[in-house]
């Protein structure tokens, strides 16, 4: 009884010891733009920013971000930006796209439309996304005119998109729907990557599991997450 739970407890410690080794090894990657504010997010583009040469190799990214740095509205108008995720883009870098050639002050409202979504511009030779491109909508946000330091972070189901958007191609893009003037001080991607965990750790793990699950039920109890085993 003894040898079984010290053979299931040393496959779990091994096995989450792999798994802390593995978290361990994480790395961070910022990728800025240029120009770094995407010129001040003007309300009469539209812009892509295509990320190339990311090699994720044999690990997966686990979190993302999208920091602006001191941005505000040009006045107190309604506003909002739309923040799309690419699988990729048509141009590398940063490109624009006019969408909105009027110059009348303040926006209207019927003008405040996130044109990835809206197809009004999709069958312009010069659109900046190629039709049938994946698009996962990430986030939209308005702003006062008080400057302020904006992150957001990206939810499992962006992850999973992020980690097969890259792996198609080893590139990614975002598209930016500014509506209305959006004044900042840069723009930064952030990605965090992590081993994908060894096929030997995953068992050993599960052996471990298995082991202590197998000693519980021949003595006839049921285990419980924190209760310690007798000898």
């Amino acid at each position: 009884m003894t040898r079984w739970l010290r053979v299931g407890s040393m496959a779990l410690a091994l096995g989450l010891t792999l798994h802390a080794n593995s978290e361990a090894r994480a790395g961070v990657t910022s990728f800025q733009p240029n120009p770094v504010d995407l010129n001040d997010l003007d309300h009469h583009q539209v812009y892509t920013w295509r990320i190339d040469n990311i090699d994720l190799k044999s690990e997966v990214i686990t979190a993302a971000s999208i920091t602006i740095k001191s941005i505000y509205n040009w006045d107190t108008n309604p506003n909002m930006l739309f923040i799309h995720l690419l699988d990729t883009a048509k141009n590398r870098g940063v490109a624009s796209f006019v969408d909105d050639p009027t110059n009348s002050t303040p926006v209207p409202s019927s003008q405040i439309i996130d044109d990835f979504v809206n197809t009004r511009y999709h069958n312009n030779r010069n659109w900046l996304v190629a039709k049938a491109t994946a698009d996962t909508f990430l986030t939209s946000q308005s702003f006062s005119t008080r400057a302020t330091d904006y992150t957001y972070n990206f939810t499992s189901d962006q992850l999973a998109a992020l980690n097969a958007y890259v792996l198609n191609g080893k590139d990614v893009a975002l598209g930016f729907d500014p509506d209305c003037h959006f004044y900042n001080k840069g723009i930064t991607f952030k990605i965090t990557t992590a081993a994908v965990p060894e096929p030997s750790a995953v068992a050993l793990l599960g052996g471990g599991l298995l082991g202590l699950a197998c000693l519980h039920r021949r003595r006839g109890t049921t285990p419980k997450l924190g209760t310690p085993l007798a000898t």
